[in-house]
């Protein structure tokens, strides 16, 4: 479970990125308990809160589910997790950015051209 603590990317991404490789390699199989998060954050080498962060995100994914009392288990592996209506949402509007970012360029190289 290495992760670089002096990388450009957060830690918590890191996590996230590490747990979500586990599950899709099976290393971790779908029902499993993942340890507590205290016991991954000395696993990692990192503060509880960081572990809490990737955890939320992997549930909010659908691929983790946290059970009051119980703990937190793999649900689904993350390839078989449908994409949020949020992740289509915020799809829409890289798309839509995108295609904004063309016509502002077309309109400033249309703008060049008449002003040589």
């Amino acid at each position: 479970m290495p992760i670089n603590q002096q990388g450009a990317q957060p830690l918590s991404a890191q996590i996230e990125e590490d747990l979500r490789r586990q599950i899709t390699a099976g290393e971790v199989q779908v029902g499993a308990k993942l340890p507590s998060l205290r016991s991954l954050a000395e696993d990692y080498g990192v503060a509880e809160l960081t572990v809490h962060v990737a955890v939320k995100k992997l549930q909010h994914e659908g691929v983790l589910t946290s059970v009051s009392g119980r703990g937190t288990f793999v649900s689904a592996k993350p390839d078989d997790v449908a994409p949020s209506d949020e992740t289509s949402e915020l799809q829409a509007i890289r798309d839509e950015v995108r295609e904004l970012r063309m016509r502002v360029e077309a309109v400033e190289q249309s703008q060049s051209e008449a002003g040589r």
